[in-house]
């Protein structure tokens, strides 16, 4: 009795079933595994450097929901969506999900064993899906966020990408010429001893630097790109760059209109799944890509959690009549619509009207900036050009001088 005492009972001799639970979930596990196993060596897909990017996740949401609204039968959809899925990571986890709904796994939990292909979010709405019975609703809200949030990711994306695509081109013709075209024209100088000026001097001795030391210049590109990989690893790293994105000349409006309307869109759709208030600032704040968003967000969930308004989290004081806003990451505005929420709780509605005008506001700044880098980049590339022209041109200057002297 003194064995099944120290597994199974505890020193009053009242039954604990803890560790028979512990038992089940790990034979449970080794089922699971088993199982997988025959099915990937049947399928014969090799799924280890898979991956699956939003557009996937989409996707696999979008079919989803078509099929869950047709009604159709859960673990039915998912066999479905095992034969249509492309992506190999995403067919994986669809063959997992379905054998753990065997199992009494559930959805969610079978996606929050995925945290890089599936977001909070995503994991947090389809498990209040599953609890409440409503998992068509939530497709649907999550398919067209889904949607939303890729075409603005793309936007913004775009948005810092194309000056850099300009600027790249530019860079490439440059040390095209210097490569190949000023070491050909000067040389011919050298030959007829001709005393070159200054600034054709500093074009041969960058050319030179560029054909001689080109191992240098490729060694020192890659070193400052592992540099900046390496430094976004770590926290003082990435609150840098967040830093260093919202303090950006032109781009600082992009990141904080963005990281703002990400996360309105997710506490808005948390909050009518009926999420719980902390619980959606918390999941709301793993959406936000900029660090210095997500500590501000993590710290209004703090102070709400020991009975502070979000108004009063957010800095937004009405108790003086001179009023003064210090927040630099939220607008007043968004200040005062959560204050009138904790009035009259209504919030749903006044946030989606935000996220409208801010999403068509973003949408408006990026094609303005998109026409007004083009002739930045022009006059760019003609200060580039024209000065390698203007040295390369004023030794021919030099010599007609010499001519007219003679």
């Amino acid at each position: 009795m003194s064995i099944f005492q120290s597994k199974f009972y505890d020193k009053s001799w009242a039954f604990d079933n803890t560790k028979i639970i512990a038992l089940l979930k790990k034979a449970q596990k080794q089922q699971l595994r088993s199982e997988f196993w025959w099915a990937n060596k049947k399928a014969k897909e090799i799924v280890l450097f898979a991956r699956a990017g939003q557009k996937d996740v989409w996707q696999f949401i979008n079919k989803f929901s078509i099929f869950i609204n047709s009604g159709i039968d859960v673990k039915w959809a998912l066999w479905i969506l095992i034969k249509q899925s492309k992506n190999p990571l995403i067919k994986k986890i669809v063959a997992e999900m379905r054998v753990n709904i065997d199992h009494w796994v559930s959805i969610h939990e079978t996606m929050l064993q995925h945290p890089k292909v599936f977001d909070s979010l995503t994991t947090a709405l389809i498990e209040v899906g599953e609890k409440t019975g409503q998992l068509w609703k939530i497709l649907q809200e999550l398919d067209t966020n889904l949607l939303e949030s890729i075409e603005l990711k793309w936007k913004v994306k775009w948005a810092m990408v194309y000056p850099m695509i300009l600027l790249g081109l530019t860079l490439c013709m440059v040390v095209f010429m210097m490569v190949f075209i000023v070491p050909r024209i000067t040389e011919a100088f050298s030959k007829a001893g001709t005393e070159l000026p200054w600034m054709t001097q500093f074009v041969v001795n960058v050319s030179n630097f560029f054909i001689n030391d080109w191992l240098m210049v490729i060694l020192g590109l890659v070193g400052f790109y592992v540099l900046i990989k390496g430094s976004k690893m770590t926290y003082v790293g990435q609150v840098f760059w967040s830093k260093i994105a919202l303090r950006a000349p032109i781009f600082w409006f992009v990141v904080r209109q963005s990281n703002i309307i990400y996360f309105i869109k997710s506490f808005t759709i948390l909050l009518d799944a009926w999420v719980l208030l902390l619980e959606a600032i918390k999941t709301s704040s793993k959406v936000v890509p900029n660090l210095l968003y997500k500590r501000e967000i993590i710290r209004i969930k703090n102070e709400v959690e020991v009975w502070l308004t979000m108004s009063k989290s957010l800095w937004l004081n009405l108790d003086y009549e001179t009023n003064v806003y210090l927040n630099k990451l939220f607008s007043e505005e968004f200040a005062y619509v959560v204050s009138t929420w904790e009035e009259t709780g209504t919030l749903s509605g006044s946030l989606s009207k935000i996220w409208a005008n801010y999403n068509g506001e973003l949408k408006r700044y990026i094609g303005n900036m998109s026409a007004m880098m083009e002739p930045i980049i022009i006059v760019i590339v003609g200060i580039l050009v024209g000065t390698i022209v203007v040295a390369i041109m004023l030794p021919f200057f030099e010599m007609g001088k010499v001519a007219k002297n003679l």
